[in-house]
C-alpha cells in the first residue's frame, strides 16, 4: 500500500493505471519492481514482482547547514543536495536570513522526489529549523567547514576531509557579530571557494561537489 501523496503523484501525475509497472525503495532494502494493483480514493496498492538493485551501502556522511532562502533557490538547493550526496540537511536562521519559516513537509517531498530521479536509495534526513548559535552550540562529530566570503582562509581544495559539514551563509552574507561567533568556534573552520563573491546557491553546488570529486578518489 503507497502512502497518500505517493498514491497521488502515480494516480494524477504520472496517470498509471492497473497493471502498469514502477520502480520502489524505502531506503532499507533496495530497488523492486512492482505493478500497480488498484487505486483507492486515497491511497494505492501494488503488488512486488521481484528487487532490481541491491541497497547502497550507506553513504558517507555529509551535512549541510544553510539558510534559507526563497522558493526557487530552496528547489535548487534541495535538489542538488540529493543530487551530491547530503546525508543531513539543518537549515539555520542568521541575523540576515530573509526567509524566517520553511515548510518542512514540502521539503521532504522535494527530497524523496529528488532521490527517485537521480535513482539515489536513501533520502536525506531534514534536521528543524534553528538559529545558527543554538546548532553550533549542539554540534558533535566533524567540523563544519565555514565557507567564508571575506578575509584570508585556505582554498577549499587544501581541505581533505574523512566526512564532510558545510556552512552557506544568507543571500545578505554573515554579519559582524556572526563573523567574530564562528571565529571564535573551534569546530569551525574557514575556508574560500574563490575570489568572488558567490550566490547561496552557487556556493552550495561548489562545496558539495568538490567533496563528491574526492569521495569517488
Amino acid at each position: 500500500m503507497l502512502e497518500t501523496a505517493q498514491a497521488h503523484y502515480i494516480r494524477n501525475v504520472m496517470r498509471m493505471k492497473q497493471g502498469d509497472f514502477l520502480r520502489l525503495f524505502n531506503g532499507r532494502d533496495g530497488e523492486w519492481l512492482a505493478s500497480v494493483t488498484d487505486h483507492g480514493k486515497t491511497q494505492s496498492s501494488v503488488l512486488l514482482k521481484g528487487k532490481t538493485r541491491e541497497q547502497s551501502p550507506k553513504p558517507s556522511e555529509m551535512h549541510l547547514l544553510f539558510a534559507p532562502i526563497k522558493k526557487d533557490g530552496m528547489d535548487f538547493i534541495i535538489e542538488k543536495a540529493v543530487e551530491l550526496g547530503v546525508t543531513d540537511l539543518h537549515p539555520v536562521l542568521t541575523n540576515r536570513t530573509e526567509v524566517r519559516k520553511i515548510n518542512e513537509e514540502r521539503l521532504k517531498v522535494q527530497s524523496h522526489e529528488a532521490a527517485e530521479q537521480c535513482e539515489r536509495l536513501d533520502v536525506l534526513t531534514l534536521h528543524p529549523l534553528v538559529d545558527l548559535k543554538s546548532k553550533l552550540a549542539g554540534w558533535r562529530g566533524t567540523p563544519i567547514l565555514w565557507c567564508r566570503e571575506r578575509g584570508e582562509s585556505p582554498h577549499i581544495n587544501t581541505i581533505n576531509e574523512k566526512a564532510w559539514a558545510f556552512l552557506i551563509g544568507p543571500e545578505g552574507g554573515f554579519d559582524d557579530a556572526e563573523f567574530a561567533f564562528l571565529g571564535g568556534m573551534i569546530n569551525v573552520k574557514p575556508v574560500t571557494l574563490g575570489e568572488t563573491v558567490l550566490r547561496a546557491e552557487t556556493a552550495v553546488v561548489i562545496s558539495l561537489g568538490y567533496a563528491k570529486i574526492l569521495a569517488g578518489k
